[in-house]
């Protein structure tokens, strides 16, 4: 082999390499062609399978089914509205300390005060509550004539103190002269209400956890300062966000609540008259663990029923008849709670709550049909 040949068989050497490489490839190209062939009919199948399942599960639940009416809707409440109505009053209360107080708007505070006294007090009679009352009534004239703003001062400071004497209280576990004064017997109305609880920290000692928030008991005690002065008109009433909020409590607290709530706001001769009323009536036997249970469940819901009511009076946006047939739910009129759903839906055929009254719906209906059978 001569020098030229052997030069060239070695430039043709590194060349075959590749013609077998592309032999052995061809094979594999040819099979990914097939399969490219029938794949490309299943490009994008993932998307469209996910849309048939979410289509699918949209009416799985969109078909009502039978479910317990458990949830009780509350109302909504607007956080800033409380927050501005709340700083309102701190800056009146500020007002009052730094500018102080019309000798008028002082005589009114002060017979506020005197009147809490009496009530707060265990052996009082009707005639001493009555002359505290007037003596309220008496100074309400002079005062407002230096000006709403003036006695709103005065309502935001003592609204401000009787708040803090409520802290202290849960604190220490003492009642101050001051909360009586304030909130003549608040104490006792929680009581009552069964709105003391323990603390986490001290789980086995003395009930003196108040369970509203500052929010709340500003309502309340706005509400009976307005009741005891005879003066609820304009920048004296309760906003509905106040309202709202005050129901919201009462609605998840009913647990004797009742007779409570409504003595805290009623005018003072009524809440006389309601005690009266009361000590006449006889005791009752004390019956069975579990009937006492059924009956306090009873009271709960029909307390409920008539929160419900006035609640919807104030506040046309809260969903009255589905909470209606929440409560007669539980009460066990099943035929009532399944008309109350049935006229939520009419009224409201779409919305936040339909499929949720659909559902109660059915779960009234079948227990209806149960006590026909």
């Amino acid at each position: 082999m001569s020098r030229a040949e052997s030069v060239a068989v070695k430039r043709r050497e590194p060349r075959a390499a590749p013609s077998i490489r592309a032999r052995d490839r061809a094979p594999a190209q040819a099979d990914a062609g097939s399969r490219r062939g029938w794949k490309r009919h299943l490009e994008g199948w993932e998307p469209g399978l996910v849309a048939v399942f979410i289509a699918g599960a949209a009416a799985t639940l969109a078909v009502p089914r039978a479910v317990e009416p458990a949830e009780l809707p509350l109302p909504l409440v607007d956080a800033r509205a409380l927050t501005r109505a709340r700083d309102a009053d701190v800056t009146r209360a500020r007002e009052a300390e730094q500018l102080g107080l019309d000798a008028e708007v002082r005589e009114l505070g002060s017979a506020i005060r005197a009147f809490g006294v009496v009530d707060a007090g265990a052996d009082h009679t009707e005639a001493e509550l009555l002359a505290a009352r007037k003596r309220v009534l008496d100074a309400v004239g002079p005062a407002l004539a230096q000006g709403d703003e003036a006695v709103l001062r005065l309502r935001a400071y003592q609204m401000s103190s009787f708040i803090r004497e409520v802290r202290r209280f849960e604190a220490t576990g003492e009642e101050s002269d001051e909360l009586r004064e304030l909130g003549g017997n608040f104490l006792g109305l929680l009581r009552r209400s069964g709105w003391l609880g323990r603390g986490e920290a001290k789980p086995r000692g003395e009930a003196r956890r108040v369970a509203m928030d500052g929010n709340v008991l500003g309502v309340l005690f706005k509400k009976r300062w307005g009741a005891i002065v005879g003066v609820q008109r304009g920048p004296f009433g309760i906003s509905l966000d106040e309202e709202r909020a005050l129901f919201r409590f009462l609605l998840s607290h009913p647990v004797g609540a009742a007779r409570g709530a409504q003595d805290l706001a009623a005018p003072p001769a009524e809440q006389t008259a309601a005690r009266l009323e009361q000590a006449s009536e006889p005791a009752p036997r004390s019956p069975a663990p579990a009937l006492r249970a059924a009956e306090a469940q009873r009271a709960e819901e029909q307390y409920r029923l008539k929160k419900i009511d006035e609640l919807a009076a104030l506040d046309p946006s809260y969903p009255r008849h589905l909470a209606r047939g929440v409560a007669l739910y539980r009460l066990g009129r099943f035929a009532q709670s399944a008309e109350a759903f049935r006229s939520h839906l009419e009224q409201h055929p779409d919305g936040a709550h339909t499929l949720r009254a659909q559902n109660y719906l059915r779960a009234a209906v079948e227990r209806a049909r149960e006590e026909q059978l």
